[in-house]
């Protein structure tokens, strides 16, 4: 299965896995195709700037996700016209 994580998911993923609980087991199957949004590191960059105890940084938490396995997903014109993001694109 094609799952799509949130921004959330992602930096307890790479940060603390602990508060995973019960996702972990999802993220650890082999059969999972996991897949983070572009959108999510433009969160993370926008965070940094506007939180001056919000130290994530972007490239690093990217650069870990691909080295983990995870798809990149691009956003592109049509999802934002959709207002969503599709996996289907």
């Amino acid at each position: 299965m094609r799952l799509l994580l949130d921004t959330q998911i992602i930096l307890w993923a790479a940060m603390s896995p602990d508060r995973l609980s019960k996702a972990k087991a999802v993220l650890l199957e082999e059969a999972n195709e996991l897949v983070y949004s572009v959108a999510s590191l433009w969160e993370v960059a926008i965070k940094r700037l506007d939180r001056a105890d919000f130290q994530v940084d972007p490239r690093a938490l990217r650069q870990g996700l691909l080295n983990d396995g995870y798809d990149e997903l691009p956003v592109l014109g049509q999802h934002a016209l959709h207002g969503r993001l599709a996996l289907n694109s």
